[in-house]
């Protein structure tokens, strides 16, 4: 579990997020959703103890992440940043990083080791891939070397920025199936999404973030019956029952939509 009490922060000068105070439970899943540059990545930094606090804690299990020794907290917390620049190593190579928290110096694999990183493998869709060079490869298969990378390192809490990057479809739909995964063995799940139609579908949670606070926290059923999509992006979302998705439209300001305007 991920406990923010009153976090504000930034960089240099510049204050992003704003006093913020929210708590992300073992087994959901939460996304973050909000216009770009409303502070949505920097507060994954923060939670990931990659961005330093100026106010505020940010809680692991109840220990203040600040204070837990970095090997430790890389056993506790993964993090899998927006896209990084690419490495001549291999899909395996890069996979096994994932396992460096738990190993001793020199760096020597135990079998439990090797068939982590090769479930990762599995799980990503990249098992065939782990001898190719990351540069070889499409932005997607890079995408899911990296998210094998991620799964490897075997964490409680899974924090994801903007996941579904460069993937198509089928691969969006089927790391959403693994984050589902993820969250049905217990673990706690935060994840920039700009989809919104498949934040509101697959999340147990959706935080809305408006200039660096989150201004709505809640299921998406009460998130698409409020107004915090409407105040963050302009936008209202709307259920359709026969077509089981959501849909959006834009509202002008100052303009009201009710939900019998709507037809499908």
């Amino acid at each position: 579990m991920i406990e923010l009490k009153h976090i504000r922060g930034g960089y240099g000068k510049h204050t992003v997020v704003f006093d913020v105070s929210a708590t992300f439970s073992s087994g959901e899943i939460t996304s973050l959703v909000g216009a770009n540059g409303c502070g949505k990545s920097t507060l994954l930094m923060m939670c990931a103890g990659l961005l330093s606090l100026r106010s505020g804690e940010v809680l692991l299990n109840g220990k203040d992440i600040s204070k837990i020794p970095r090997n430790s907290l890389a056993k506790q917390l993964s993090y899998l940043g927006q896209s990084q620049s690419t490495s001549n190593i291999t899909v395996e190579s890069l996979v096994s990083h994932g396992r460096f928290p738990y190993l001793g110096y020199p760096r020597t694999y135990s079998d439990q080791d090797r068939e982590k990183i090769h479930n990762a493998m599995v799980l990503a869709g990249v098992a065939d891939l782990s001898h190719k060079l990351l540069n070889e490869l499409s932005g997607g298969q890079q995408q899911r070397a990296r998210i094998a990378m991620m799964l490897a390192q075997d964490t409680e809490v899974v924090l994801l920025d903007e996941p579904l990057t460069f993937l198509d479809i089928r691969h969006q739909l089927e790391l959403m199936a693994l984050i589902l995964h993820l969250k049905t063995i217990g673990k706690t799940v935060i994840t920039v999404m700009h989809d919104l139609n498949l934040a509101l579908t697959y999340s147990d949670k959706v935080a809305v973030m408006e200039k660096g606070r989150i201004i709505a926290f809640d299921r998406p059923d009460a998130i698409v019956h409020g107004d915090a999509l409407t105040s963050s992006l302009g936008i209202r979302a709307f259920y359709s029952r026969e077509a089981n998705q959501y849909f959006f439209m834009p509202v002008k300001q100052n303009e009201q939509l009710s939900f019998d305007d709507i037809t499908f």
